[in-house]
């Protein structure tokens, strides 16, 4: 198992982590053997059960509840995953068909709530009622988020309080979630507990910010999906709400109708880009996300200088020094 570097020092509870996710994947179903197989191999870092892991060890928890609990945490995010590119209609995940593309809707749907419900079974079983009652509110935060992205579809009129809530719901709350469960096993107290949310929730912004600036400068090889997809499906994202206030009435109008259409040109994609990129959007949003990175490792003064602390300030600086 190929280890992201941060993650070296939780090697051998990482790789238990994932062979309690291959028994997991268990079902008489031969369908949800292959499309849950299907997404878990195709790539991933393991962010989150590698941030819950160590957000337990930092914290003293025990592994035989930690292990099950951080490997439902990649369950609830590739379930995530599956229903998001349901509703994107996207072709590609991590480079690769996506699994909507090679199974079918129906399939990855199915499947996406078998993950959920395998994953509140064992956060019921191994994390308690404590970690039960955080993770049920992230799961119905994700879905608020992504109705709520849907409602805002063609929408230039939305604000950066609009945008953050948005990306809180899909993205922060569930790296929240992670640190914050690893601290609840770990019987944090509640400053700790709290500092390792904080952690979660700024490191999941910047990632989103990062990844949001990269659909106006990447290109479908680098970020594994094609580059102005945003634009493409009317969401506006942080580099163009940065330069909102920059533009001329018809640079809005000409904007407007490029969100507002349905099926929008590749020229008119380009404009779009390129108009931001002109304005300094993408470089506003790094400078963003580095903010919230500083924040982050900043919430971790709570803790004495251990591996653990150096890995998540690893994690955290990775998020804005990644090319993908």
């Amino acid at each position: 198992m190929k280890i992201f570097k941060p993650f070296e020092v939780i090697r051998e509870e990482l790789e238990k982590a994932e062979e309690f996710s291959r028994k997991l994947l268990s079902s008489k179903v031969s369908l949800v053997l292959k499309a849950g197989g299907y997404i878990l191999d195709s790539g991933g870092k393991r962010v989150r059960p590698g941030l819950t892991i160590i957000s337990g060890m930092i914290t003293g928890a025990p592994l035989d509840r930690l292990i099950p609990v951080a490997t439902v945490m990649e369950y609830m995010h590739t379930a995530t995953l599956l229903h998001d590119d349901i509703v994107d209609g996207a072709k590609l995940r991590r480079g690769k068909p996506s699994a909507n593309e090679v199974f079918g809707n129906d399939v990855a749907v199915l499947v996406g709530d078998y993950m959920f419900a395998k994953a509140i079974y064992v956060l019921a079983v191994y994390g308690g009622e404590e970690v039960l009652k955080v993770a049920s509110q992230t799961v119905q935060d994700m879905a608020e988020g992504e109705l709520l992205q849907l409602e805002r579809i063609g929408n230039l009129s939305i604000n950066e309080e609009d945008y953050f809530d948005v990306i809180y719901r899909k993205t922060a709350s569930l790296l929240a979630t992670c640190c914050e469960c690893g601290a609840i096993l770990g019987k944090a107290d509640k400053n700790t507990r709290t500092a390792l949310r904080k952690y979660g929730e700024f490191i999941g912004y910047a990632f989103q910010l990062v990844d949001d600036a990269f659909d106006y400068i990447s290109d479908s090889q680098t970020i594994g999906k094609p580059a102005g997809n945003d634009i493409r499906e009317g969401k506006v994202t942080y580099p163009l709400l940065s330069i909102m206030a920059e533009l001329s009435e018809s640079e809005k109008q000409e904007i407007e109708q490029v969100f507002t259409n349905p099926n929008p040109s590749q020229e008119e994609i380009t404009f779009v880009r390129e108009i931001v990129l002109e304005k300094g959007g993408d470089r506003k949003t790094f400078q963003l996300a580095r903010d919230y990175v500083e924040r982050a490792k900043e919430e971790l003064s709570v803790f004495n200088d251990s591996p653990f602390k150096k890995a998540l300030f690893e994690i955290a600086d990775f998020i804005v020094e990644r090319t993908y």
